[in-house]
């Protein structure tokens, strides 16, 4: 018997390299129209489910072509003014919101009484300075020549930068003394001291002390650096942060007399008082530097009333900027276009203002031109890192030294640099010489939310005076009480937006918040598990 062997294997014939591709590209397109067809499944479930109006009519199978395109159109169009009125509500949202109206129903009003900022020109107390030319062994020429210089130094600003004078004796003092640039407002702070009213206990001698009176009332009086250098306000809104001694040291001062009952921080008035008035005291006999201004503010370095030696009597009026509740919360910065005082982003002052702001852009344009800043600056670093620490004056105190503070001008670099430039820092443009135009520094400040408009009805001198009350005097009074204010209010809040985009999309396609809930779980829900299953 033979056995049978099985056939030898057949060669595998190899399909061409074309043959290849158009397989591929065969799976590929049916890929691509399984994806087009589930995709159009999937939308036009949705439109027939829709509650959108006229969007069903665009997947309805029993229309024509020519019917379908003109409800497409019709659905477009709509949600095309949909669109466009919403996007108008949107900015009319960020940029006009807030409006300031005028309020005349004054029976119910408290003015707050403008306040005033005093800059006397005898700086130093010639009793520290004593005592420290003691302690430093300064022979009595020496401590002539640096009393002068210090005290020149003191008074000096913009305006007044051209009587700086030093020599080569000054030059001698301040190194044997190190006395460096970033010292001079430290200096001057140490031997000027803080003659105001302060503590309970001072209130049997107070007519040595700077204080004010209304009546049988104390009102707030505290020292503060400004552009003139160390000086006195009183009857103000402002932060206690904004006093020489924080802006110098980073210590709130010391506020004793906050505990007596007859100690009030601001002078107010109603419509129905007679007698509304304040009277300054407690200055020598040398002339004083007299800014008004808002309480809600500081002085303007340009707006005073200049040197006086005689006592003065000034009846003012005042117009009130306020805001109507839940203004602060109802609208941010950037759509209400103002700040209140502690919305702080200034880098050099630990609150915001309109008039700290421009001080702010002065000094970075002097640090600009002349690579420093003046003294009569405060050197910190940034008050918006240091605004959240501020439980302990030590802890606020140790976190600005890690700071990096502008260097501060030497006394050459003042009277040169801003002896030159002085127009150009104080009114923050200049004027082309060639083209005659007006080239403005970068500064953009917003307005303070709360502010007060303060003019001056009439001055009068009252000389021979200084005698009766001990030096230099000044009292306010305020005969005609003002009859209208403004307030800000919000005119167009963030439930007007959603009322304002609801009826757009409503008048329009019929939209609303339970279409938005169909839109979401359609395209999102449903379109996850639709994935998971494939």
């Amino acid at each position: 018997m033979f056995g049978l062997s099985s056939p030898p294997p057949l060669p595998q014939r190899k399909l061409p390299a074309t043959n290849c591709k158009r397989s591929s590209a065969l799976k590929v397109s049916a890929k691509f129209k399984k994806i087009i067809q589930t995709v159009n499944a999937f939308l036009t479930g949705f439109f027939n489910e829709s509650t959108i109006h006229g969007v069903k009519y665009v997947a309805k199978s029993e229309l024509t072509a020519i019917e379908k395109v003109m409800w497409l159109l019709l659905v477009t169009t709509s949600m095309y003014f949909s669109i466009r009125i919403g996007l108008e509500s949107v900015d009319k949202y960020y940029t006009k919101s807030t409006v300031v109206g005028l309020e005349r129903n004054y029976y119910y009003w408290n003015t707050t009484m403008p306040s005033v900022t005093i800059c006397p020109l005898a700086r130093l107390n010639r009793r520290l300075f004593d005592d420290y030319t003691r302690r430093e062994n300064i022979s009595d020429s020496e401590a002539k020549v640096l009393f002068n210089f210090l005290e020149t130094l003191a008074n000096t600003t913009y305006s007044n930068i051209d009587y700086l004078v030093g020599n080569d004796e000054i030059d001698r003092l301040l190194y044997r003394l190190q006395i460096q640039p970033e010292n001079y407002m430290q200096l001057i702070y140490n031997l000027t001291g803080d003659d105001t009213l302060r503590f309970v206990a001072d209130i049997s001698n107070f007519m040595d002390k700077i204080h004010t009176i209304s009546g049988d009332l104390f009102i707030g009086t505290r020292q503060i650096l400004t552009e003139y250098g160390l000086c006195y306000m009183t009857n103000t809104m402002l932060s206690d942060k904004y006093s020489s001694r924080y802006m110098v040291e980073g210590i709130l001062p010391d506020k004793d007399i906050q505990t007596s009952p007859s100690y009030i921080n601001v002078k107010r008035c109603s419509y129905f008082e007679n007698d509304v008035n304040y009277n300054v005291l407690g200055f020598d006999t040398s002339p004083i530097n007299v800014f008004l201004h808002s309480p809600f503010d500081v002085m303007k370095a340009d707006q005073n009333l200049g040197y006086t030696g005689e006592s003065l009597q000034l009846r003012v009026t005042s117009t009130e900027i306020v805001t109507e509740d839940e203004f602060e919360f109802g609208a941010d910065v950037k759509r209400r276009k103002c700040r209140f005082q502690h919305e702080n982003n200034l880098t050099h002052f630990p609150i915001f203002t309109r008039n700290l702001c421009q001080q702010e852009c002065r000094l970075n344009l002097v640090f600009k031109v002349c690579k420093c800043i003046p003294h009569f600056y405060a050197k910190s670093g940034n008050w918006e890192q240091l605004k959240v620490f501020y439980f302990t004056s030590t802890f606020l105190f140790l976190f600005r030294k890690v700071s990096n503070p502008k260097p501060v001008c030497d006394y050459k670099t003042l009277k040169n640099c801003l002896g030159q430039h002085k127009d150009y820092f104080v009114k923050l443009y200049r004027t082309d010489k060639e083209t005659n135009k007006k080239i403005m520094a970068e500064c953009y400040c917003y307005q303070n939310c709360v502010d007060s408009m303060i003019s001056i009805r009439t001055k009068y001198i009252m000389a021979n005076t200084n005698a009766l009350v001990g030096g230099t005097s000044l009292l306010f009074d305020m005969v005609d009480l003002p009859k209208e204010r403004l307030i800000r209010r919000i005119i167009f809040s963030f439930q007007d937006l959603l009322v304002s985009l609801g009826s757009s999309a409503g008048l329009f396609l019929g939209f609303n918040v339970m279409s938005l809930a169909e839109f979401l779980y359609y395209f999102v829900l449903k379109t996850i598990n639709l994935l998971k299953r494939d």
